[in-house]
């Protein structure tokens, strides 16, 4: 297809789609992607871990969870796009990659189908914010080809209580990080994994005051798009001041990990005043 690319990045082979405005770019002109926070997110990734990747897209952190994780350890990854999935697939078949586990699926509340869009990959959009709630406009990112509608499956982090354990979760699924919490609670308690889960600065902020009452201690987590340390040395910056907003959950049991600068939320109103002057 002329509108998928190969590229060898800082993590190894990738193909993509040359339309994604995001992904796309970044791949082609710093041969990375949001790397500084999958910096921040390696940190608390250990070597034996079993982590997910909820919207794992094309896999820019798959592959190098499955990296950090070593043979011992275990990634599994979600993607519900069809043809992203696809892409996904050829990238951890092109990087040799053992340890990884995908799904061509959603995940969320309970164990349903969803309805996608018929979505143009050869037009320029923004396929990573594609998102599959109820009332979610797909077409302020992408190109919508016509208005059949296809159906996805979709699970739960508890239909996964068989793992001998999971140590991280990474949830990025376009406004529907609660449900994947809330699809999760036997899993959460069981597993009590550290979690990165995209979050935006709504008050009083629903996924904060879920993680608050599950005895989480949270934390903004605001990055940078652009990455001036790029694997290309591209000192252009095509993102210019976007950055992602997560939140960083840490089982209140856990004495292991400091955090150094980054707001604590105490509150479900907790506004992330440091992380911001830290970001902007």
């Amino acid at each position: 297809m002329k509108h998928v690319g190969k590229i060898n990045s800082k993590h190894g082979i990738f193909n993509f789609c040359n339309s994604d405005l995001i992904i796309g770019v970044s791949l082609q002109e710093y041969g990375e992607f949001s790397e500084i926070e999958l910096s921040v997110m390696e940190k608390f990734i250990k070597d034996g871990d079993i982590v997910m990747d909820i919207g794992a897209n094309i896999g820019c952190f798959t592959i190098p969870f499955s990296k950090k994780v070593g043979k011992k350890g275990k990634v599994l990854a979600f993607e519900p796009q069809k043809f992203i999935f696809n892409l996904l697939s050829d990238n951890v078949k092109c990087n040799k990659i053992k340890n990884v586990q995908i799904f061509n699926n959603a995940m969320g509340y309970s164990n349903t189908f969803l309805k996608l869009n018929d979505i143009d990959y050869a037009e320029p959009g923004n396929f990573g914010g594609v998102g599959l709630g109820k009332n979610y406009d797909n077409s302020l990112c992408v190109k919508i080809k016509k208005t059949k509608k296809y159906k996805i499956k979709t699970l739960t982090l508890n239909d996964f209580l068989n793992l001998k354990k999971c140590n991280f979760v990474k949830i990025d699924v376009e406004l529907m990080e609660l449900d994947v919490l809330k699809g999760g609670d036997k899993f959460i308690k069981k597993f009590r994994p550290i979690m990165w889960i995209e979050n935006h600065t709504d008050y009083p902020n629903i996924i904060n005051d879920f993680l608050l009452s599950n005895e989480y201690d949270s934390y903004w987590m605001p990055t940078w798009l652009y990455n001036p340390d790029n694997y290309f040395i591209n000192s252009t910056n095509h993102f210019s001041k976007c950055f992602t907003f997560n939140t960083l959950a840490i089982p209140k049991e856990s004495q292991e990990f400091e955090i150094g600068f980054f707001d604590k939320v105490l509150t479900s109103n907790c506004r992330p005043e440091k992380a911001l002057i830290k970001t902007l």
